[in-house]
């Protein structure tokens, strides 16, 4: 017989009772998952759309960020579960070769093998998988710890009763339902989303003979000119692994008056998601129009859904500051750390400030909500200053940062402690004895 948990006036069916449950399936929702089932944990990871991938293959976003060192001669430095994850997509014919952004690299991806990459990692650990599946609420006790999840599938609302909860969510769903303490980017101000799109038969030998800043140029000309409209004049193009095809990252959505929809506010994202597409579609017009590599090309999809790169950030334990981005900081409590540079989306053109032959460390405390007992977090609600959070929301770090919060759970479970009393150097030494690599190593 099903057990029932009452809220309010209801009865709800309790469906699940997993070591951790992780909301959300993004890259830090995936690393998580299967951290915590290498530790042997059971594990429920929940999605609310059919595949996992998060912002990377949702919003189309496509390319695998933060692998790479800064300088003239990128390398890979970044590795752990994130490398693993890079080397079974490669292995499936799914990245590109890794492409010059700036002073360091990204590798664009094919989203369909990305899926199914992560649907196989997945099953292979044992993990099990609810996609098509939506957080709605998380009750605590009086000391604050989660008792339960309510949840929605697709054949009603149900309850979870977990031992540990990880928000993967991107969005910080979990803490916020909790009352925990959030913050909007910069006083309220966030970056701007963006809808990402793909064109097909490309010429791709004349695409690759393209000079950035020389299309950038036309693309502001042609803004100019008023034959188009094109907020956006700093514009990424990407060769992906399939033939013929490009990822373009080219729109800027924003309201007339330049205010910046939220991506935690279902009609701000509505006019984000019907302004995105049209925008996308001006700007695949500008490309056959005037850039002879795409003279024969058409726009052959758009991301599910809009590209949101930053709604809530929790209050942590710790804060990555912009000045330790920007002085490529140092903590012996770091679980993971990055060369990407700050990459600000905002209502004017697009800001990137490089780091220099170096990287910053990432603090496991920053993934700590402040009193949490049975709650981390993971990814872009992490704990961090508006430009902090502009280079440290990418795919290796939200790996990394997953990594090890999975990790993490399995030690609170072994040596019976709260997430508060967690720190960086602790989860290192847990994961070092468990043989769970940590971005530092190969």
């Amino acid at each position: 017989m099903t057990p029932l948990l009452q809220i309010g006036a209801y009865e709800v069916p309790v469906r699940y009772r997993p070591d951790v449950c992780i909301i959300g399936a993004g890259p830090s929702g995936v690393a998580a998952s299967i951290a915590a089932a290498r530790l042997g944990l059971s594990v429920l990871l929940v999605e609310k759309y059919g595949f996992s991938g998060g912002a990377t293959v949702a919003g189309l976003s496509g390319t695998i960020c933060g692998l790479f060192s800064s300088g003239k001669n990128p390398e890979q430095i970044v590795f752990g579960f994130a490398d693993e994850f890079y080397q079974l997509l490669q292995a499936r014919g799914g990245v590109s070769k890794p492409v010059k952004f700036g002073n360091t690299a990204l590798v664009p991806h094919d989203s369909l093998k990305w899926k199914e990459t992560a649907d196989d990692l997945l099953v292979a650990n044992r993990c099990t998988i609810l996609y098509h599946t939506h957080f709605l609420k998380a009750f605590t006790d009086p000391a604050g710890s989660i008792t339960s999840l309510l949840l929605k599938g697709q054949e009603g609302q149900f309850a979870v009763e977990p031992g540990f909860v990880v928000d993967a969510s991107g969005d910080a769903e979990v803490v916020h339902s909790v009352s925990g303490t959030t913050y909007l980017g910069n006083n309220g101000l966030v970056q701007s989303p963006t809808m990402i799109f793909k064109m097909g038969n490309v010429d791709l030998s004349a695409f690759m003979a393209l000079d950035p800043s020389e299309l950038n140029s036309m693309i502001a000309e042609a803004d100019r000119s008023g034959k188009y409209r094109l907020p956006r004049h700093h514009v990424y193009i990407f060769p992906l692994p399939n033939s013929g095809e490009v990822l373009c990252n080219m729109t800027r959505i924003t309201y007339d008056n330049g205010n910046i929809p939220l991506g935690t506010v279902s009609a701000e994202m509505t006019f984000a998601e019907i302004a995105g597409r049209k925008q996308a579609r001006e700007y695949a017009r500008f490309l056959t129009e005037q850039v002879s590599a795409f003279r024969h090309a058409y726009m052959c999809d758009t991301g599910v859904q809009v590209g949101i790169r930053q709604t809530r950030s929790i209050v942590g334990k710790a804060r990555l500051m912009n000045e330790d981005v920007v002085n490529a900081g140092k903590s012996r409590h770091a679980v993971t750390f990055s060369a990407w540079p700050i990459e600000l989306h905002s209502a004017g053109e697009v800001k990137i400030h490089c780091l220099d032959n170096d990287y910053y460390d990432i603090p496991f405390e920053t993934l700590i909500p402040q009193n949490a007992i049975n709650l981390l977090v993971a990814g872009r609600c992490m704990s961090a200053e508006h430009e902090a959070l502009a280079s440290a929301r990418v795919t290796a770090q939200c790996f990394g940062m997953g990594y090890a919060v999975g990790a993490a759970c399995g030690l609170m479970l072994h040596e019976n402690i709260t997430a508060n009393d967690l720190n960086g150097m602790m989860v290192k030494e847990w994961m070092k004895q468990h043989h769970l690599k940590n971005t530092y190593e190969q």
